[in-house]
């Protein structure tokens, strides 16, 4: 079967692409070019923020399956519908579980929580994707399929409540050295961190399926860890001892007001998922790389890779404007 996966190069889409090609999928990657990642994959250079330019690309192509990684506005989608009408039997839109309202009242959030998050921009602009693609759905039989991951990792990061996305080594180099490591709250509330393998297993399981047409779909792991706890293994992957410092979410924010979305919108509100519907539409999956065998990975892959030994000098100017703040706070 034919995959075209917009993106290609992210984070989560580098390994779709890997194991789309690994059980036998004839990928295409469309892409800017500028970031390598696709290997064997064919690769379309166009921007596919410009309309015009994917409509000329797309000229006498046609996909099985076409998955968008790079809609963040719903002009763009409008634009994607466009182009891929009749060029796809089924597009999958990459959201994000920062759509649904948080917290939620349920103990679990499904995918008919309400999708309603007034502390993320991010999560809002995905949600007015979502009802753009669900109104051409109803009205013009575009074959859409919405995914939501949440928080995903791949062994290129460390993923943390408040650290360096791009630049992981920063809070190693923290830990590492007894630098003093954010803590944004006391560390207790739960959090969904899922692999980026796992997620690409879940979205493959949705593609060529057609049931999943018209449904939108959060994939998610099952493990739903503190951010003590992600920490602790953190500290046992890499052999050192962070040195805590629990801060009021409320004054990081009051320090640093561009992190209220991330925190209040995401990260510190306690959010565990049921999974029931992928697993119901995509028999026999389930995420198998637990934080401590992902995180050992990440760790190992930042260890032998020297030029991944950089600090973000940005995070770090942040980190030192809050602690600074707090010590004068505290007196």
């Amino acid at each position: 079967m034919k995959a075209l996966v917009v993106g290609g190069t992210g984070i989560l889409s580098s390994d779709l692409v890997k194991v789309l090609m690994k059980n036998g999928w004839d990928v295409s990657v469309l892409n800017r070019g500028i970031t390598p990642g696709a290997g064997e994959a064919e690769t379309i250079i166009c921007d596919a923020y410009d309309e015009t330019a994917m409509a000329k690309a797309m000229e006498g192509r046609r996909y099985d399956v076409v998955v968008s990684f790079t809609g963040y506005l719903p002009r763009q989608v409008e634009g994607d519908i466009r182009v891929f009408s009749g060029k796809c039997d089924q597009y999958i839109f990459i959201s994000t579980c920062a759509v649904y309202e948080k917290p939620d009242a349920m103990y679990l959030t499904t995918e008919s929580s309400p999708l309603r998050n007034k502390d993320s921009e991010y999560g809002r602009l995905k949600i007015a994707c979502e009802e753009t693609l669900n109104h051409a759905y109803r009205d013009e039989d575009f074959p859409v399929t919405i995914v939501r991951p949440n928080w995903t990792y791949g062994v290129t990061t460390i993923p943390f409540i408040a650290t360096s996305w791009c630049k992981p080594w920063t809070l190693l180099e923290r830990i590492k050295n007894g630098k003093p490591v954010l803590m944004p709250g006391d560390g207790t509330s739960r959090f969904t961190l899922t692999h980026t393998l796992d997620l690409a297993e879940g979205i493959m399981g949705l593609m060529g399926n057609a049931g999943s047409i018209g449904h939108a779909f959060h994939i998610t792991g099952d493990e739903a860890l503190s951010w003590n706890q992600y920490l602790e293994n953190i500290e046992k992957a890499f052999g050192y001892k962070a040195n805590v410092v629990n801060v009021s979410t409320q004054f990081i924010c009051e320090v640093v007001p561009q992190w209220h979305d991330d925190l209040f919108g995401d990260k510190i509100v306690t959010f565990l998922f049921d999974n029931s519907k992928i697993k119901r539409f995509v028999p026999g999956f389930c995420a198998k790389i637990p934080f401590s065998k992902g995180i050992r990975m990440s760790v190992e892959h930042v260890m032998e890779h020297p030029d991944r030994q950089v600090i973000d000098e940005e995070y770090t100017a942040v980190y030192d404007k809050i602690f600074s703040a707090y010590k004068e706070k505290r007196g």
